[in-house]
């Protein structure tokens, strides 16, 4: 990990993430010496992967997005924090001339329309913001921006046009080939504080929302909260910022006469994997994202895999395998495994709506939901395979055509699904790949997620993997043990059996069978940051939660 400066606290991973999965380093680097520093970690040093820290603008005396370049030059895999996201943070005026062609309302400066606010157009963390930003005519304006060019002379003076309405922000985070914006954030001021002090000013943002003076609460009533991601969303793709910049944070400002979301900047290092409960990003993350951090660290680093195609040659060894294999998969109907699908899965539980079916193979999931009276629900199959998806199951039980894709390609982009199902599949991915691949399945799930886990034994992968020549199967059974139930689900089924003897190894292969299904209504839990919280906090991770729910969810 690359830190600007050694401050205490800092961003670090490895608060939420066991080192028995991922191991952490940090390395400071400065900015008078910036080359010298990468030069040491990159050249004397060995990692996997840079995960970049560095916040620093062209004004502040830490490393920032000269040093962000100088690493990406050394031809080394960054996780984050690209230096083209950095610049575009550091300029708002830069940020808007990319966003608004695609339709996204940024602040203007309406001559003689009043309130206007004066701040930095390079400014962060609400650099010279306090109650006297807010200027109400052209004298108290004049003599605003006279006194943060006093105090800012090095700095370019932004008048913009004052929001009045509500602030809220969002963490935007790239998954596979999608860009998802996650649970969003409304800061509440006291009722008696007037509408132009209702703003995140240097103390309200770092003195009053610690104190609970400034509440923050998750954005639940719909529209607005899906208007809010959609903003966010399309921000980060208008900006450029896809492929490569894996997360931001994008700040809004919602006008309370009109309703219309303008964005005010993004931030390219959003504030998680803090100390717990310190910022309000973290509390997002711990609260709703499904998996809680160590899933949200996975998913940026499948990303980048994914973006890379670093799996191109596990997916094709997969494929040829089925291809080959289709034209006696049918003996698999009668294994233990697919017994369990048809008798249990398929009988026990609740498949109404529509079905997403993961490494569907030859529609084994469909036949059974068929035979055990689904006859209305509409299933959607996933798989890797022409062969096994071109079967007389899948055409006779799936809706047309069957997606050939990658299971933790397609999940990043998919739609909602009632039910989202993967049965003799996830063992074709990589821890990472499972974790994120599970968490984007609970995401996108109204009802149910129903899977098997395969634990076989090490004898057993790695024979496999040496006799085709790469790694294309994986135990993620200690994986799945460590992935918590997520927020608003419960456990209905953990299923353990044997599944299956493997005709090349003669191995035994035992599993579990999981079944997840979602709670009727909003789970409202206590808070763990320290401070009383006066409501209930509605904890929901989910790109489907209910528009009716009356949980006013304060963090």
């Amino acid at each position: 990990m690359l830190l600007s400066q050694q401050l205490d606290p800092f961003c670090d991973p490895g608060r939420y993430i066991s080192t028995t999965v991922h191991q952490f380093e940090h390395r400071f680097i400065r900015k008078s010496s910036f080359k010298q520093d990468i030069d040491r970690i990159c050249d004397d040093e060995t990692y996997d992967i840079y995960f970049s820290c560095l916040w620093g603008g062209p004004r502040d005396n830490v490393a920032g997005q000269d040093a962000a370049a100088y690493l990406e030059s050394k031809g080394v895999e960054v996780l984050t924090n690209t230096a083209s996201a950095m610049r575009l943070c550091n300029d708002k005026l830069g940020f808007y001339a990319k966003v608004k062609p695609a339709g996204i309302r940024v602040p203007g400066n309406e001559p003689g329309c009043f309130p206007k606010i004066v701040k930095l157009r390079d400014g962060a963390n609400s650099e010279t913001l306090d109650f006297d930003s807010i200027c109400h005519d052209e004298r108290q304006l004049e003599k605003r921006v006279a006194l943060v060019k006093k105090l800012k002379p090095d700095a370019e003076c932004l008048v913009q046009d004052y929001i009045i309405g509500s602030e809220v922000n969002v963490v935007v985070v790239e998954m596979g080939h999608a860009v998802v914006a996650l649970e969003p954030v409304e800061y509440v001021f006291p009722p008696d504080i007037p509408t132009g002090q209702a703003f995140l000013t240097f103390d309200n943002k770092f003195v009053n929302v610690g104190k609970g003076v400034v509440r923050t609460r998750i954005v639940i009533d719909e529209p607005r909260r899906s208007r809010i991601r959609e903003t966010s969303q399309n921000a980060f793709k208008a900006a450029g910022m896809q492929g490569g910049s894996g997360w931001c944070r994008v700040d809004m400002r919602i006008d309370a006469r009109t309703g219309e979301i303008y964005v005010l900047e993004i931030n390219a290092f959003p504030t998680v994997f803090y100390p717990r409960g310190a910022f309000t990003s973290d509390k997002v993350i711990e609260r709703t994202y499904p998996g809680g951090h160590a899933a949200l660290f996975d998913m940026l680093l499948a990303t980048k895999l994914i973006q890379a195609k670093a799996y191109c040659q596990a997916h094709r060894t997969v494929s040829t395998f089925f291809d080959d294999f289709s034209k006696k998969y049918e003996i698999a109907w009668e294994m233990p495994s697919i017994k369990t699908v048809r008798n249990v899965m398929a009988v026990d539980f609740d498949w109404a709506g529509c079905v997403l079916d993961l490494a569907c193979g030859s529609g084994f999931l469909g036949n059974a939901l068929f035979d055990a009276g689904w006859t209305s629900s509409v299933v959607v199959g996933v798989d890797i395979s022409p062969e096994m998806a071109a079967s007389e199951r899948t055409r006779k039980f799936y809706k047309q055509p069957i997606h050939l894709e990658p299971i933790e390609e397609f999940i990043m982009t998919a739609d909602p699904y009632d039910h989202i199902a993967c049965f003799n599949g996830l063992q074709y991915l990589s821890p990472v790949l499972f974790t994120a691949a599970l968490s984007r399945m609970f995401m996108l799930a109204r009802k149910s997620v129903s899977f098997e886990v395969d634990d076989m034994p090490q004898e057993h992968v790695q024979s496999t993997n040496e006799r085709i020549g790469t790694s294309a199967i994986y135990n993620n059974t200690q994986t799945m043990a460590r992935f918590p139930t997520p927020p608003d689900w419960q456990r209905v089924l953990e299923k353990q059996q044997f599944l299956f003897r493997s005709p090349n190894t003669g191995v035994n292969v035992r599993g579990t069978f999981y079944r997840f299904e979602k709670l009727d209504q909003c789970l409202c839990v206590n808070g763990n940051d320290n401070r009383e919280l006066d409501q209930c906090l509605c904890v929901n991770g989910n790109d489907n939660r209910a528009s009716n729910s009356s949980c006013n969810g304060f963090l």
